[in-house]
């Protein structure tokens, strides 16, 4: 065989190993989830994939842009959180740590651009185990931004497609000391990634709309020193059903698809009454298992919208899972504020 042959498959040889032998990012399973956005969506108990016609499209079904009535600037925001128990208890399944930003979006009925924190995590471990003492920082920060385009591809069928870039960055601080040694390691590692969204409301009648969305149908994230990371595929199937009394019915089921933890199933449904077209009221609910009472989550919202401006508010209230204290299933209110303002001309 010659030699050039020989060099160019150690070579593939080589790429191949490093390839197969390189280290996962030291990450939560949750570092791409983002939190929950819109308040009009959190009030319907996160029910909203059959009824997203507003500028938080991008989020829930990219097809619901198409049926945005105007054009639309909104920011959410996750405004205060109440409980009993410590702040670290409340914030720690927070994959924004109790940042305040939780989405900002430009959209029209053609398309939208959007901006979303997934992650803001700092964390500190301190062991001392046989005389070892041992400390690490990890700080994980990670945007997406999400640009959407909607049509309507037949009569009453809507589709919509998300092309979302993201980028993040990782830092480890670690100190190992024992009775002979003092050992400190810094690590910093940026990543970029890209992620496909996938989207479809079917709209029959004035009073029914059926919504189907795969969140990352197909999204990597690429590190510089690690491996790289599969986004969760989220799949999200919806139905609204509204009455001529401006009363509205949503019930949606969400599935997440992660690469390193079980699958998560949730169900969830709401309720949304309009009163002299300006004034909304909406309660909702959700979870895993909604006969368990500490798997629930209970949402409250109300809003107010004339013409093409909307202020939406909403409370959430869920026990804290995986308690250090299990018995102390302590409740957390989560408020919420979603403002949306008209601009340009359709």
């Amino acid at each position: 065989m010659p030699k050039e042959k020989k060099r160019l498959i150690t070579v593939l040889l080589l790429l191949a190993a490093s390839s197969a032998w390189a280290e996962k990012a030291p990450l939560e399973y949750d570092a791409f989830d983002g939190q929950v956005i819109g308040a009009r969506a959190i009030g319907l108990g996160e029910a909203f994939t059959g009824l997203s016609a507003d500028a938080s499209a991008p989020y829930w079904n990219s097809a619901g842009l198409a049926l945005m009535g105007t054009n639309s600037f909104t920011v959410c925001s996750y405004l205060q959180r109440e409980s009993n128990a410590k702040w670290e208890e409340v914030i720690k399944s927070d994959p924004l740590r109790g940042g305040k930003l939780a989405f900002m979006s430009f959209a029209s009925p053609n398309g939208a651009l959007s901006i979303r924190p997934l992650s803001k995590i700092a964390t500190d471990t301190y062991t001392n185990e046989n005389g070892v003492e041992q400390w690490v920082n990890k700080k994980v920060n990670i945007n997406e931004l999400m640009l959407t385009t909607a049509k309507m591809y037949r009569e009453n069928v809507f589709t919509g497609v998300s092309l979302n870039y993201l980028n993040g960055n990782l830092s480890i601080a670690q100190r190992t000391k024992d009775a002979s040694n003092d050992v400190s390691k810094i690590n910093v590692d940026t990543s970029n990634g890209w992620s496909l969204d996938l989207g479809i409301v079917f709209v029959p009648s004035p009073y029914l709309s059926f919504g189907i969305s795969a969140i990352n149908a197909c999204g990597y994230m690429y590190w510089s020193d690690y491996d790289k990371s599969r986004l969760p595929l989220t799949l999200n199937t919806g139905v609204a059903m509204s009455l001529p009394q401006k009363v509205t019915f949503v019930y949606d089921i969400k599935k997440i698809y992660y690469a390193d933890h079980d699958d998560l199933t949730t169900k969830h449904v709401g309720v949304e009454q309009y009163l002299f077209d300006l004034f909304i009221f909406r309660a909702g609910m959700s979870g895993e298992n909604w006969n368990d009472p500490d798997k629930v989550t209970y949402t409250f919202g109300m809003g107010f919208t004339d013409k093409g401006y909307r202020l939406d508010l909403a409370m959430k209230r869920n026990k804290i899972r995986d308690s250090v204290v299990p018995e102390q299933m302590n409740s957390i209110a989560t408020y919420v504020v979603s403002l949306s303002l008209p601009f340009g001309s359709n």
